[in-house]
């Protein structure tokens, strides 16, 4: 009996070392779940809303740069003026303290100081742009040409390196930013690796130790009942026995209906750990009484779960609520962006020559003009002065909307080159448009660019039948009784400063008959993947197709070209800006 006695207690010391080791872990679960949902809070609520004001505020220094450059380069655009002043005076100063009230939260020195120099920075740029937007108001600024280059000069030597600066500055401060997010993500995920962990090995811990309960019951049971045995057949023999058996069936009952209580419990514990695992935050416990330390500590933590749960979930909700908010806002900036560009792409419509101007002169002509994307880097350029034509194909730096600012800039030049100098020398054309556009993008310290312009230039004197022509890098091609004479234009571009010597066009003078033809182009056709093996068009081909379309009306000719590029490029997209111009004299 003793011995059972102390089984007994050895079981129950045994038991509640149990007991206390998931009370341990409970409560090393409870201060690791605290912990992480602190760090999720702050990512939540400060982190990434901090993140997204950085992100606004690099679009905001962008619109900046954008505004700006269209406040010289497009006098119009009475909108984006309006955008450019309520930048000033209201968007930035909200933003900047929308930024400071987070880096208030964040309570981080370096992206104080990083964001303090970024503000001094993109206020040094304001400035400047103040100075653009007073010295450009009226249309007699934008007509005087020193103010309109004092503007342009503002706009590539300050505005735009500044706001490469800025953002810059601002990359790098978000990119640490998001290695620090991606870092508390980290200890998010090993933290809850480590709680896993502990709550499997305690699970094994317990399952071991029920184990050895359960043997250590069975061996404490198995004496008494040998013993019993032993008596019982020293009766059925007659003996008596030699000492007095106590009455143990009530003991060993009791033993039994414990073990068996405390067998459910744990089973019932086990359930109860599993279906939390799965996120059966609503599962009722049984506890074995009021004072079941397991089981009040279970109920605790399923209660703090459902809780933290809840409150996870409505963040969560409001989170999903913002992100669709934004998604909102994001649409709504998309097409704003586009709406913006089909814009551009009307104003630089506007910029061309009316081709009925072209058609009035020459009555068989055509323009073949196929732009990449919505705008485009190359144009043609029409000026009719008395007797004399003066018209050109130019194909700028790149497409799309660097090449089409391009093109602005471009046609600007070439106007005021003919139509308000008056010089129509073809070579003159090009030396004065080469200086003027190295004027237009030089930068301030005489920084090194390649953007520039390849220009075929005509001349065409009615009265003498007298055409000439100069190029840069581009050709004329010019059909006598249908035979094809190329003549060549110079080897260096209009614009550029990789080409540090002087540059010389040539003149070449020809008299043209009627039936003659002239053809124009930029390196768009030629260059045009397709045909069955996806190569480009080549210059072979191209010339094969005018002299196979020679002696059709310009009409006719232009619907040929448009339907062999297509059938070249065919669902392969189109490589580069296409200008053909054809004129039969």
């Amino acid at each position: 009996m003793n011995f059972i006695r102390t089984g007994f207690r050895k079981v129950t010391i045994g038991f509640l070392f149990v007991i206390l080791v998931v009370i341990l872990n409970v409560i090393v679960s409870y201060f690791i779940l605290r912990k992480n949902s602190s760090t999720i809070q702050r990512m939540t609520e400060v982190v990434n809303p901090y993140m997204e004001t950085m992100q606004e505020f690099n679009l905001l220094v962008t619109e900046s740069k954008m505004y700006s450059t269209n406040w010289v380069y497009l006098q119009n655009s009475t909108e984006d003026k309006h955008n450019l002043q309520d930048l000033h005076r209201s968007r930035y100063p909200k933003l900047k303290k929308k930024i400071n009230e987070f880096l208030v939260l964040l309570n981080k020195q370096s992206d104080k100081d990083s964001m303090e120099a970024i503000y001094s920075g993109f206020e040094d740029l304001l400035k400047e742009e103040k100075r653009i937007m007073t010295g450009l108001i009226t249309f007699e600024d934008y007509e005087n040409p020193k103010k309109k280059f004092v503007a342009e000069d503002l706009v590539e030597s300050e505005v735009l390196p500044r706001t490469e600066a800025i953002q810059k500055a601002l990359q790098a401060t978000i990119s640490r930013n998001r290695e620090e997010t991606s870092r508390m993500r980290n200890e998010l995920v090993s933290s809850f690796n480590h709680l896993l962990l502990i709550s499997l090995l305690v699970s094994i811990g317990l399952f071991l130790m029920t184990l050895m309960a359960a043997a250590f019951i069975s061996s404490a049971i198995r004496k008494p009942v040998l013993m019993m045995k032993e008596i019982i057949r020293q009766l059925g023999k007659g003996e008596l026995p030699e000492r007095q058996i106590p009455v143990t069936n009530n003991v060993i009952g009791e033993m039994a209906e414990s073990v068996n209580r405390l067998s459910a419990s744990f089973t019932k514990t086990s359930v109860f750990a599993t279906e939390i695992g799965k996120g059966n935050l609503s599962i009722g416990y049984e506890r074995l009484g009021e004072n079941d330390l397991l089981g009040n500590a279970l109920i605790r933590m399923r209660d703090s779960l459902r809780v933290y749960s809840e409150e996870m979930e409505e963040k969560v909700r409001e989170r999903t609520r913002e992100v669709l908010e934004k998604n909102g806002k994001l649409e709504l900036a998309y097409r704003e962006i586009r709406d913006s560009i089909h814009y551009a792409r009307r104003i630089q419509e506007a910029l061309l020559p009316a081709e009925k101007l072209i058609y009035k002169v020459f009555e068989d002509a055509f323009i073949y003009y196929r732009p990449k994307d919505i705008v485009c880097g190359d144009f043609y350029w029409f000026a009719h002065r008395e007797d004399e034509v003066v018209m050109a194909a130019i194909d700028c730096t790149g497409h799309g909307v660097p090449g089409a600012l391009m093109t602005v800039i471009g046609n600007s030049i070439l106007h005021q080159i003919v139509n308000f100098s008056g010089i129509t020398d073809p070579a003159k054309i090009l030396n004065q448009l080469d200086r003027k556009l190295l004027e237009t993008l030089r930068h301030h310290g005489g920084a090194i660019t390649n953007d520039g312009m390849d220009v075929s230039v005509c001349r065409y004197r009615i009265s003498k039948k007298e055409l000439t022509f100069a190029g840069a890098k581009r050709p004329l091609y010019l059909f006598k009784k249908g035979e094809l004479l190329e003549i060549k234009g110079n080897k260096f571009p209009i614009g550029s400063f990789q080409y540090d010597t002087e540059k010389l066009f040539t003149e070449h003078r020809l008299n043209v008959n009627a039936g003659d033809s002239i053809y124009m182009f930029s390196d768009g056709y030629q260059d045009q993947f397709g045909g069955p093996e996806g190569k480009k068009f080549m210059v072979g081909s191209f010339r094969e197709l005018l002299q196979e379309i020679q002696q059709m009306p310009m009409k006719d000719q232009v619907s040929r070209v448009e339907s062999r590029m297509q059938q070249w490029q065919g669902t392969m997209e189109q490589t580069d800006d296409v200008l053909v111009m054809g004129v039969r004299f």
